[in-house]
């Protein structure tokens, strides 16, 4: 067996890369969250003021949950890397006695991680459902081809009325 010494002190490191993990979580959930609110606020504000394929700004806030949920993955995956090789290293040192990591595991598989996804899942279907909203309500005052959607020319008004 290796140095004792060092074995402690990775696995000092790596709960401490854990605990940064979980920290990260926690601020990309809140930071999504009240990005979709700040978008939406921001959309809702100048409503009247979208033509034509402007009215596509309505899909903008679709994006926040989607990098969210993606990022979250990418993080989580990490820390179940993490986790599994400190439980590697737990079973190392203490053979045949249970663990915290091995106990939650156990007792709960997995309920955490269903937790967060239905968390993102709700996040994106309420986004969804916003976007739609506000597209639909675009769609109502310009209806007529996207593209000529509220578009008004003013020019030929202003020739007509001048003679």
């Amino acid at each position: 067996m290796g140095d004792p010494w060092l074995s402690k002190e990775e696995y000092i490191a790596l709960q401490k890369e854990v605990q940064g993990g979980m920290a990260e979580l926690a601020r990309l959930e809140r930071t999504c969250v009240l990005g979709v609110a700040a978008i939406f606020a921001w959309l809702v504000r100048g409503a009247g003021d979208y033509a034509g394929y402007q009215g596509l700004v309505w899909l903008v806030p679709i994006i926040v949950p989607l990098y969210g949920s993606l990022k979250t993955w990418a993080v989580h995956t990490r820390l179940r890397l993490l986790g599994n090789y400190l439980t590697k290293l737990e079973c190392a040192e203490l053979p045949g006695e249970e663990r915290w990591q091995t106990y939650l595991e156990r007792v709960r598989p997995r309920t955490r991680t269903a937790v967060k996804l239905a968390a993102w899942a709700f996040l994106l279907m309420f986004t969804i459902a916003g976007s739609a909203l506000g597209f639909m309500d675009f769609r109502e005052q310009c209806p007529g081809p996207l593209q000529n959607a509220c578009l008004q020319d003013v020019g030929s008004d202003e020739l007509t009325q001048g003679t």
